[in-house]
């Protein structure tokens, strides 16, 4: 039965055409090329069972006693529950991005850059895999999402063979803020000038001000370029793979529940990775996961969008 879901702020029904199952690549986990393959025509692997449910619990227990015991937040349920006091905030929790206590914990990090990640990118890339020091672990609360965008705005610096891996941390529904990904965005033609305007922006060397998302509303999206929007409920230990230039935003946090999740990123060990986002890059995480200096406001995405014609 379909249920009223909300992506971004927009109201849809889930399943229906406007918003579709995520069909998972699984069957295709034996067969690097194909997997390759698909990634470069849909834009996105969903792959359930990638990471090992336990771990994966373990990793969000974790986070959720870390979150338990700043001063600023507290749970009015028991950490498996993760409910946040309402007066702590509505938005994403601001202590976690980065490399960090909490990022880099064992069992956070058994996860993120256990043995099943490392295996799976080293047969994927064909090439020894790395992955980013920089973790965007996440804690959504209610009635919060995040917009439309691709990845490259934020670390088009290095490798150009860089894939995301957005992994919940627990039972994750729709209803909790799920990733959606539009199919084809990477690769249709409709979005070739999306592509080749907004999706080769350097925010930070253009001094974008705000978010970088291109937009909030999912169907400006769909009806200006095409492709078709997807999700799904995930299970502990589901993941879904996506190129940086594959447009992405999530649906919107309905519950009471804190959506846990993290964005990790792996590309071939031999190629350059982005410098903001390696290495000796401190253990707070600046705005956005971008350096934290002043910037003066030159642009915001909505004003490049009307010179781009877009």
């Amino acid at each position: 039965m379909a249920r009223k879901v909300e992506l971004g702020r927009k109201e849809f029904l889930f399943p229906s055409k406007d918003l579709l199952q995520l069909e998972d690549s699984n069957h295709l986990l034996d067969n690097p090329e194909g997997l390759r393959k698909e990634i470069q025509e849909k834009g996105y692997l969903f792959i359930r069972g990638f990471h090992d449910r336990e771990d994966v619990l373990q990793a969000r227990l974790s986070v959720l006693n870390y979150v338990n015991e700043k001063a600023e937040f507290k749970l009015i349920s028991s950490p498996s529950e993760g409910v946040l006091d309402e007066r702590c905030g509505r938005g994403c929790i601001p202590v976690m991005e980065g490399k960090n206590d909490i990022t880099h914990c064992p069992e956070v990090l058994n996860v993120l850059e256990g043995y099943r990640p490392k295996q799976f990118f080293q047969r994927f890339l064909g090439a020894e895999a790395r992955t980013f020091d920089f973790k965007w672990l996440r804690g959504i609360n209610r009635k919060q999402f995040t917009g439309a965008h691709v990845d490259n705005v934020y670390m088009g610096r290095g490798s150009k063979n860089l894939y995301t891996v957005w992994t919940p941390f627990g039972d994750t529904t729709v209803e909790m803020g799920t990733l959606a990904v539009c199919e084809g965005s990477n690769s249709l033609p409709g979005f070739r000038k999306l592509q080749a305007t907004y999706g080769e922006l350097d925010i930070e060397k253009e001094n974008v001000e705000g978010t970088g998302w291109f937009t909030e509303d999912p169907s400006e999206i769909t009806s200006k370029f095409g492709g078709q929007w997807k999700t799904s409920d995930f299970q502990a230990g589901d993941v879904l793979i996506f190129t940086m230039r594959t447009i992405h935003m999530s649906t919107s946090n309905l519950t009471d529940f804190i959506r846990i999740s993290c964005d990790t990123r792996w590309q071939p060990a031999d190629e350059e990775a982005d410098p903001r986002y390696v290495g000796n890059i401190g253990a707070v995480a600046p705005k956005y996961g971008l350096f934290g200096k002043e910037r003066e406001k030159v642009f915001t995405v909505e004003d490049l969008k009307k010179q781009w014609g877009l």
